[in-house]
C-alpha cells in the first residue's frame, strides 16, 4: 500500500517539475518577444523583435537551468535520506 501512494507521489512530483519547467521557458520567451514587438511598433526597427527573442530564449535557458540544478539538488539528497 504504501508502495503505491510513494508512486503516485513520484508521479505528481514529476508532473509539477515538467509544468513549472514549461512555465519557466515560455514565460520569458512570449514576454521579451511582446516588449521586443512593442518597441518595434514605437521604434520602427526590426532589430527591437529580434534581440526580443534572443534575450527570452537565454533568459529561458537560464531559468530551466538554474530550475533543474536546485530540483535535482533536492531529489538527490531526498534519495540520501531514503
Amino acid at each position: 500500500m504504501r508502495d503505491k501512494k510513494k508512486a503516485k507521489g513520484d508521479v505528481a512530483n514529476s508532473l509539477v517539475m515538467v509544468l513549472q519547467l514549461g512555465i519557466n521557458i515560455i514565460v520569458p520567451i512570449l514576454l521579451c518577444t511582446v516588449i521586443g514587438v512593442v518597441l518595434t511598433k514605437n521604434f520602427g526597427s526590426k532589430g527591437y523583435a529580434i534581440g526580443g527573442i534572443l534575450v527570452g530564449v537565454v533568459a529561458a535557458c537560464n531559468g530551466a537551468y538554474r530550475y533543474l540544478r536546485g530540483y535535482l539538488k533536492r531529489f538527490e539528497s531526498k534519495e540520501k535520506h531514503d
